[in-house]
């Protein structure tokens, strides 16, 4: 199993991502950290990620591709997530382009 695997995998140490934790370890065997509940939400990740990669784009005068930028950052999601990223990475861009759109229209400076 790769590193880019344990990423989000509640299976794995979310510091270290070197050893596995059962539900009834409160703390990681092998850096020491204690255990958190929390977990990563690759719908708002991927928003963000597709709101900055199409304002780089924009600026950049497409020079460098927001396809790129997703594809690097989708190494780093695990395979589970890979749809939720996807689809916020999209709406991001999405979203950006609206309201660079809008903002154009209405003569706000660029």
């Amino acid at each position: 199993m790769r590193l880019s695997d344990h990423i989000g995998n509640n299976e794995w140490c979310q510091s270290c991502f070197r050893r596995r934790v059962n539900k009834g370890y409160s703390q990681c065997l092998f850096c020491q950290r204690k255990i958190t509940k929390e977990s990563i939400d690759y719908y708002k990740v991927g928003y963000g990620d597709g709101y900055a990669a199409e304002q780089i784009e924009m600026l950049t005068l497409g020079t460098n591709r927001a396809d790129f930028i997703e594809n690097q950052q989708l190494l780093k999601v695990p395979k589970i997530s890979k749809s939720d990223y996807i689809l916020g990475f999209e709406e991001g861009k999405n979203n950006y382009q609206d309201d660079y759109s809008m903002d154009a229209a209405f003569g706000f400076d660029l």
